[in-house]
């Protein structure tokens, strides 16, 4: 195909996938053509743009927890209450989830998605473990999974408050420590992934980006499935159902976090109609390799699919279980699609992904 027929092609692209976007989306203008994206295209923007700064944030905010942790248990007059603790684990929740969501890279390769949010927590091991006393890394590793990371530690501020001065509050600082440790080696991790010239390395991006679209699809799955469909089936009628982050009240905005961080990897923003993702240098989402690569129709098709998970997620409410389950449904489509014409157009082949956890 000449590079004339691909500009015309492209522009066209741009005019289908504006159309279907129109629902929730204002049209993007002027039409502009978008350039070919390659595999070290997508892994260069998703390491450099998205992940390394994102787990530095995570790095941030998970030391900040705890520091809040150790100076509320430390019992001091002038201690921070409970309730900023509380405050403290939701941001830091906030941003491990817009990190580790789509759990590519470092985050699949050192499983840190079972070391940080294995749910459901076990409270007969938590309490095993407060009566044991770890302190310092090498103890916390004897500690078994399901007593430790976010979803421990949700337990030990909502469902057990931990009170100053006693061996349950030390424990949820060390917990806190060890969520630190391994951000922190997750942090080291990335940036070695955001410093590679992966144009250098063309079957590493293409294993890359393999990986990063089947971990989509798992982390899809994980919410749709998991997350708000199984909790909703498991609960006795008239009952509420039980989500991952119900103590906590945060099931909410973890979904919310969760959907715009599986959204931003999957479609294109507005403005990127008029300006389309730099090659290298931003991200490079599952649309734009779709326009990139003159598949015109099937980037609106994805377009619209991912507007109607939108709306649906919209008004995914908790307390609501019909709106939760017509959420998930929309999901599933969005799923199907990506599963069927989206990797088939890009070349991808599907492998296993599941989450972590049981």
């Amino acid at each position: 195909m000449s590079k004339h027929r691909i500009l015309i092609g492209l522009t066209i692209a741009h005019a289908l996938v504006s159309t279907a976007m129109a629902q929730t989306t204002p049209p993007a203008e002027p039409v502009v053509a978008f350039p070919y994206y390659n595999a070290a295209h997508a892994m260069q923007g998703l390491h450099q743009r998205v992940l390394l700064p994102r787990a530095q944030a995570f790095v941030d905010a998970s030391q900040a927890l705890a520091r809040q942790t150790d100076a509320h248990c430390s019992a001091a007059g002038s201690a921070p209450p409970l309730a900023a603790v509380r405050q403290q684990w939701q941001a830091t929740l906030q941003t491990w989830e817009a990190f580790s969501t789509v759990a590519t890279g470092p985050v699949l390769e050192r499983r840190s998605q079972r070391q940080i949010d294995f749910w459901p927590v076990r409270p007969s091991l938590i309490q095993r473990a407060i009566a044991r006393e770890p302190q310092g890394e090498k103890a916390m590793e004897l500690v078994g999974t399901p007593a430790k990371g976010l979803p421990a530690l949700e337990w030990l501020l909502w469902t057990q408050p931990v009170r100053p001065g006693t061996p349950a509050c030390a424990y949820a600082g060390e917990v806190a420590q060890d969520i630190v440790r391994e951000a922190s080696a997750l942090l080291q991790a990335e940036t070695g992934a955001a410093a590679l010239d992966w144009a250098e390395d063309e079957a590493a991006a293409s294993k890359g980006l393999a990986e990063w679209v089947n971990q989509w699809i798992g982390a899809l799955e994980r919410l749709s499935w998991e997350q708000m469909q199984k909790p909703v089936k498991a609960a006795a009628p008239g009952e509420r159902p039980v989500y991952a982050r119900s103590a906590s009240g945060s099931d909410a905005a973890s979904w919310k976090t969760q959907w715009r961080t599986l959204r931003e990897h999957a479609g294109l923003t507005p403005e990127q109609y008029r300006a389309p993702p730099v090659p290298g240098q931003s991200l490079v989402s599952i649309e734009a390799l779709l326009i990139g690569k003159g598949h015109l129709a099937l980037a609106a098709r994805w377009s619209k699919a991912l507007d109607q998970a939108n709306l649906a997620m919209a008004d995914a409410d908790p307390a609501r279980p019909a709106g939760v389950l017509t959420a998930a449904q929309s999901l599933k489509s969005l799923e199907k699609l990506l599963q069927g014409d989206v990797v088939s157009s890009l070349d991808i082949s599907l492998g296993f992904s599941s989450a972590d956890g049981d």
